[in-house]
């Protein structure tokens, strides 16, 4: 008996330790959901593009003098430091789009893409660091404000701790962010669908198979503990293995489009989005966290006639990728259930440095995308928009909206909840329908 014991707690040690992309806390909450009727299927995908955005060379002020004076090698406004045979793609006949997003210009022509400019939070911090933290925990300042809870941790707390809903926050491909810390729930963080499993015991990897029959052996036939630590991690473990076999189940039937999507980071992440949108009557995932880096761009922004440059190879990745979740959404018939939001923790420099490239800046302009936003010409189709006067003499792009108010109305408008417990921060006024996204 002594031996059961034994093998029983190195059991719930290994397991705990070792679940892999599974999630060892309780994903599953006892509060009850509040999901407002007629959201049920719609959905909000955040793509973080990690490092700082150049927004000035991704929503270009093409028609704005001190924006090509003061990038002499790297605006996009002059032809010769375009690559042979692009060009700018026109939005408004003033502001144009970078040369490598033609799909995001045509979600742009259909009046599904809406530009706010200006984004940041009060008093801006050009740290990736202090930059970040500000977005995922949604204050300003987390050591006196806040709870200790990301954004998209309170927003599961408040509204995914349903056990019908046992995935409302997904993290893909992103790890586990500060966005994510949650008291009552735990958003489920994965890389993948194929990856997503109890990972084998690394010495003895051909013992796997067997290894899980007798966990799973114990984790049906014994009694649950009846104190803690033992019944937080019994619990945790036998969830775990359930939501494995769940979320392979529920895929499994998922085909990818044609063509499919890019191998690229973003590529691949979407790809799990989509993967896990074929369970979304089971999962009723309301928010998709994903990204991807590169965008610290302090130097090699510099485009010409033989080279595309860093910059532009970071906007075809989104570009590619975008357009092929775009087609598959719309595919399987979930375009309008989606609104895409593409941020970053902070702009750049309106005036390049010594390396052909940028330093960090403030302000910048944030993308949302999706068959309900309210594009060109139901709203303008543009938000904040930049005059000379912002890029005559300063150094960075001035701070206008607050990232919170985007997220605030698209949780408000899109999935139809009250976004105000999500920003518990005193010295922020929300302002969510000031801005007409949805």
């Amino acid at each position: 008996m002594r031996k059961h014991r034994l093998s029983r707690r190195r059991f719930l040690a290994s397991t705990a330790l070792g679940a892999g992309a599974v999630s060892i806390l309780p994903i599953i909450g006892t509060r009850s959901a509040r999901a407002v009727q007629g959201t049920r299927n719609r959905f909000m995908v955040v793509i973080n593009m990690l490092g700082g955005n150049d927004g000035l060379n991704m929503v270009v002020p093409a028609h704005l003098q001190p924006y090509v004076d003061r990038r002499p090698t790297i605006n996009l406004a002059n032809a010769a430091n375009l690559p042979a045979g692009k060009q700018l793609l026109d939005l408004d006949g003033n502001f144009k789009l970078h040369y490598n997003l033609p799909t995001i210009a045509d979600i742009w022509d259909n009046n599904d893409l809406h530009i706010v400019q200006k984004v940041s939070y009060p008093s801006p911090n050009q740290s990736h660091f202090t930059s970040q933290d500000i977005f995922s925990f949604g204050v300003r300042d987390s050591a006196t404000n806040g709870d200790g809870r990301g954004w998209l941790g309170r927003f599961a707390d408040e509204y995914c701790s349903n056990p019908s809903e046992p995935l409302g926050v997904v993290s893909v491909g992103m790890g586990r962010r500060r966005d994510f810390e949650a008291q009552v729930t735990t958003p489920l963080i994965l890389s993948s669908v194929p990856n997503f499993k109890v990972d084998a015991d690394p010495d003895y990897r051909t013992d796997q198979v067997l290894r899980e029959r007798i966990y799973q052996q114990i984790l049906d036939g014994d009694a649950d503990p009846t104190s803690e630590p033992g019944l937080s991690i019994f619990a945790a473990n036998k969830q775990a293995y359930d939501l494995v076999d769940q979320v392979q189940s529920e895929t499994a039937d998922w085909v990818a489009p044609d063509p499919g999507y890019p191998n690229t980071t973003l590529g691949r992440n979407l790809a799990t989005v989509s993967q896990l949108l074929a369970g979304r009557d089971t999962f009723q995932t309301k928010v998709f966290y994903t990204g991807y880096g590169g965008f610290d761009t302090h130097s090699n922004q510099h485009v010409n006639a033989a080279n595309d440059g860093r910059h532009a190879s970071l906007m075809k990745q989104l570009d590619d990728a975008v357009g092929i979740f775009r087609a598959d959404m719309q595919g399987r018939n979930m375009w309008n259930d989606c609104v895409i939001v593409v941020i970053s923790e902070f702009g750049r420099r309106i005036f390049q440095n010594g390396s052909d490239g940028t330093d960090h800046g403030h302000g910048n302009p944030f993308l949302v995308m999706g068959g309900r936003v309210k594009g060109e010409s139901s709203a303008g189709g543009m938000t904040g928009e930049l005059v000379e006067a912002d890029i005559d003499t300063e150094s960075t792009v001035p701070f206008e909206h607050d990232f919170r108010d985007l997220y605030g109305n698209v949780l408000q408008q899109h999935l139809g909840v009250n976004p105000t417990p999500l920003f518990p921060d005193p010295d922020y006024t929300a302002a969510f329908n000031d801005i007409d996204l949805v």
